[in-house]
């Protein structure tokens, strides 16, 4: 079986000024409640790797 990399598959999603803020405020959210840094990086499936 051949493992494909994320990068190969994927591409970080372009979101929008709304969508993009909902994004931070759930990383501010979760960091409140964990004390820890988190960061959220938001994927889409590439076009030309389409299944």
């Amino acid at each position: 079986m051949i493992l494909e990399r994320m990068s190969d598959r994927y591409t970080t999603a372009e979101l929008n000024p709304e969508m993009l803020s909902k994004v931070k405020a759930l990383e501010e959210e979760i960091q409140a409640v964990t004390n820890r840094e988190v960061i959220i990086i938001a994927y889409e499936e590439s076009v030309h790797n389409a299944t």
